[in-house]
């Protein structure tokens, strides 16, 4: 399963991750808290530096020793 992050400041910002979850076929990590044990693969959004809830995310991953790939603007 793949887990997908990326900002998450505004409500626009929110449905963008969305939307980009359904069309990779990813779980949005604000909707993920239980499939995170499940997860093979994080992939990150333009930006996902600046929001501090996906700096946790990539962290969390890379801990977990998960693959993290960052999605071009």
């Amino acid at each position: 399963m793949i887990i997908i992050t990326g900002p998450r400041d505004t409500d626009e910002s929110i449905g963008f991750l969305a939307e980009m979850a359904g069309l990779l076929g990813a779980v949005p990590a604000y909707n993920a808290v239980l499939q995170w044990a499940t997860a093979t693969a994080l992939y990150c959004l333009a930006g996902w530096e600046k929001c501090p809830l996906a700096v946790a995310d990539v962290t969390m991953a890379e801990a977990a020793g998960m693959a993290v790939h960052h999605l071009a603007a």
